[in-house]
């Protein structure tokens, strides 16, 4: 049987393009900041002190980078193209899980980890057996999900298909895992944080008007769904006018005002 030590989260990813990340050297903490779930596993006293790492999903490398520099032997994949901007150090190879287990079967790690991964996944079953067979005899997995049971104001749609297939609690997760064969050796929720809150609050304030009146606003909030790439990248490269500038300023300021709101709030 396998072991697992894992977090659950509050805030959905989005989905990525497969990059492999090895050899680490340092991290910069503003630009690769490392967010709870890998704070969790690295604090965790539960969790092995060393071995090989896959990290499934490493997005811009920051907790292999962390792990890397707290003794593990790290390797990774990820699925954001983007990813690769920040690992010109790195050998990148661009396979998804089952490729790399097809083509490395001989590669068995002590741990496997997926934050913010197994929400994505249509087939969680074919997902896990692929983690498993990348796993030593007693190997540990290490993950994190959004947790459904979260606090919102409003619905978030990127917790829905074709972005989200899954949805998480502490109970439902537990138990699914169990069910593959896993023993729960640590489960922890993250508690919501000014910024979270200040975020829902902002949110739920949201009346359309920046919209209306700078209708060429960059799409950049969370409850919209990603544009295709070329045509996010091309919105991206045109200049705003002084008007949106304005209202991005505006929105900015009502985003800090929320900040006093969520610090009382979340007694």
């Amino acid at each position: 049987m396998h072991r697992v030590c894992f977090a659950i989260l509050g805030s959905p990813r989005n989905a990525r393009r497969p990059l492999v990340f090895r050899h680490v050297r340092t991290r910069n903490r503003r630009l690769l900041p490392l967010e709870p779930g890998h704070r969790f596993f690295l604090a965790d006293q539960l969790a092995p002190r060393c071995g090989r790492i896959l990290d499934v999903g490493c997005g811009t490398g920051n907790f292999l980078i962390a792990a890397g520099l707290a003794g593990y032997a790290v390797s990774g994949i990820e699925l954001d193209a983007g990813a690769a901007n920040l690992a010109s150090r790195a050998r990148v190879v661009p396979v998804p899980l089952h490729s790399f287990r097809s083509r490395l079967s001989n590669e068995l790690f002590d741990i496997v980890s997926f934050f913010d991964v197994l929400e994505h996944q249509a087939d969680p079953a074919a997902f896990l057996s692929e983690v498993r067979a990348c796993l030593r005899p007693r190997g540990f997995i290490v993950l994190s999900v959004p947790n459904r049971n979260r606090w919102q104001t409003s619905q978030d749609a990127l917790d829905y298909p074709p972005n989200h297939f899954l949805r998480w609690n502490r109970d439902s997760l537990g138990t699914a895992l169990r069910a593959y064969s896993f023993s729960v050796m640590s489960m922890r929720q993250e508690q919501p944080s000014v910024a979270y809150v200040a975020r829902q609050i902002n949110g739920k304030l949201r009346s359309g008007l920046s919209r209306s009146l700078a209708p060429e606003l960059p799409v950049w909030s969370s409850d919209e769904i990603p544009a295709d790439p070329e045509t996010e990248e091309l919105g991206n490269t045109v200049a705003p006018s002084f008007r949106t500038r304005v209202v991005q300023l505006l929105g900015r300021a009502k985003h800090a005002a929320c900040f006093p709101l969520a610090a009382a709030a979340i007694p």
